[in-house]
């Protein structure tokens, strides 16, 4: 058997186990309830009141979400590519941090600011009574919106920025009016990104858990992730339903994430030779944009953080905000050994330096087979759809699955309750960004500096070594930060498969949150944000160094 056949033979087995432990989950999950179930008793049970309330809060909060994303997103997309603005680099970092705030987090940050005895009825109890209007599903879209405007953002604002403006300039050259020029070029042009941003956020609000679980539950108004996290914890248990609406969640996410990847196999429109967008400078404009972006982080980014801060040092709650109810004891405690958050913090570190270098091994060897052209088609096919699949699953779906497929279909193994199932939910779910940073990185490598160094040294190891990782260490350490900051903020499937008296940072807090302790979870909140911005900025600054390496010439 030749080197070559034996690497494939070991990639194939590779492949399969991790499809099975990706694809196998889902196909368990279907398979419990499609098996034994006519079409009539699934439909029955799908449209019962408590179901059918949960499908259309998603369906109403992620319809919602999509249009106050797009509200938000539009002109600040526009702002950041056509005013003085533009030049503003660390603007633009900072319109980012809503979505770099664990979603809970920001959902507990809006509710100590405007419940009762909150931080705005202290200040003022007549500003309090006028803003209870927040306190319903519309108010529940505004935070969601306000969480997910930077993902639309990005979208926007990368089209903007590949946006011809030549096209602009000859039809008005030509005599097109303003309005002619939107509906004719601008719109057409601009469908297929908004369209691509419209089934993103869509897919991210069907799927997430931590804001409807805590502001959402605060107005009794659940939606579908709340209700399979409830059916599969909360006494009495319903198994059967949690299967059911998983595999309905499931469903709708898989068909928006196939609309999407179609969206963004279809050729991009763009001309060479395009110019920067035209910049507006008058002074008018600029001091629009301004109190525009201005007001934007002050709603979604100072708002929120202001209450967490101030929760996190407060004595008592009952006494509110003044300075001799303020301590740093919360903070402190965090730093004793023998305190339950720092068990936390050990926890989740330890699980995060683990489940993180799992990632960048599977990832990479997912990269490498989807680019490697020795082999089959279907191998590489095969990858390239198991680096990208669990982008479509949701949290709470692939942890329900996991649950599925090892105790029933794999129950001999024994790993049910153990903490090999988290471990195989949290690299599963950060493959996505993962295989995309490295696959990045391999399609700027150059293989002929391996065909090279192959002359003088016969080695392979050392050519590795030597000369393939220290020009992809700044992508593989960059997957590495950026999947341990994920693990460390995950809550649903911390919330149903960590084991027994294992505690993480995120579930901490949550348990906080539900126990009215909110100091404590409050001032591990801060950290955790703290953090994660130190996390990202490194991330940010590994990605520039991450350059092509020139062809020789």
């Amino acid at each position: 058997m030749s080197n070559h056949q034996i690497r494939l033979s070991l990639s194939i087995i590779t492949s399969c186990l991790l499809a099975t432990l990706i694809i196998g989950p889902l196909v368990a999950l279907i398979g419990q309830t499609l098996v034994g179930q006519s079409p009539s008793q699934l439909w029955s049970q799908l449209t019962q009141p408590t179901n059918r309330v949960s499908i259309q809060h998603s369906l109403f909060l992620s319809g919602g979400t999509v249009v106050g994303t797009t509200l938000l997103a539009t002109p600040l997309a526009w702002i950041m590519t056509h005013t003085r603005l533009t030049k503003l680099a660390w603007l633009h970092w900072l319109l980012l941090v809503p979505f770099m705030t664990p979603p809970y987090i920001n959902a507990m940050g809006w509710l100590y600011f405007f419940q009762p005895h909150g931080l705005l009825a202290q200040l003022n109890p007549s500003w309090h009574h006028q803003f209870q209007w927040l306190f319903s599903p519309f108010g529940m879209v505004i935070i969601m919106s306000l969480h997910l405007y930077p993902v639309a953002y990005l979208g926007l604002r990368a089209a903007l920025m590949q946006f011809n403006q030549r096209w602009l300039q000859a039809a008005e050259v030509h005599g097109v009016n303003t309005w002619q020029r939107l509906v004719r070029i601008t719109l057409p042009i601009m469908l297929v990104p908004y369209l691509a941003v419209w089934i993103l956020v869509f897919t991210k609000t069907l799927a997430e858990f931590g804001t409807p679980a805590t502001f959402g539950r605060s107005i009794h108004f659940e939606v579908l992730t709340t209700t399979i996290q409830r059916d599969l914890s909360q006494w009495p248990l319903d198994f059967q339903n949690g299967v059911l609406t998983g595999t309905l969640l499931l469903t709708i996410a898989l068909i928006a994430w196939g609309i999407q990847q179609w969206l963004l196999r279809r050729p991009a429109v763009k001309f060479t030779g395009q110019r920067s967008a035209s910049q507006y400078r008058q002074l008018g404009v600029t001091t629009l944009a301004g109190t525009f972006v201005t007001l934007v982080i002050s709603i979604a980014i100072v708002l929120p953080f202001s209450a967490i801060v101030l929760q996190s040092l407060l004595k008592q709650r009952s006494l509110g905000w003044s300075p001799s109810n303020l301590t740093l004891v919360h903070y402190i405690d965090l730093l004793r050994f023998d305190s339950p958050a720092w068990q936390a913090i050990v926890t989740t570190v330890g699980l995060a330096l683990l489940i993180s270098s799992l990632n960048v091994i599977v990832g990479l060897f997912l990269s490498v087979g989807s680019l490697t052209k020795r082999f089959p088609k279907w191998l590489r096919q095969l990858c390239h759809t198991l680096g990208a699949l669990p982008l479509a699953i949701p949290n709470v779906v692939l942890a329900l699955s996991l649950m599925m497929l090892f105790s029933q279909v794999l129950a001999f193994t024994k790993l049910y309750g153990t903490l090999t199932i988290l471990l195989i939910a949290d690299v599963t779910l950060f493959l996505p960004t993962t295989v995309q940073y490295l696959t990045t990185a391999l399609k700027a490598f150059d293989s002929e500096l391996l065909a090279s160094a192959r002359i003088f040294e016969p080695s392979f190891g050392r050519i590795i070594l030597k000369i393939a990782l220290p020009i992809l260490w700044p992508a593989l350490l960059n997957s590495f930060v950026m999947a341990f900051i994920a693990t460390s903020r995950e809550l649903v499937v911390a919330l149903l498969l960590l084991p027994s008296g294992m505690t993480t940072v995120s579930t901490f807090i949550y348990q906080s949150f539900e126990q009215g302790e909110a100091a404590a979870g409050m001032a591990l909140a801060v950290l955790t944000v703290a953090l994660t911005f130190i996390g990202l900025i490194a991330a940010n600054h590994l990605q520039s160094a991450t350059k092509p390496v020139r062809q020789p010439n």
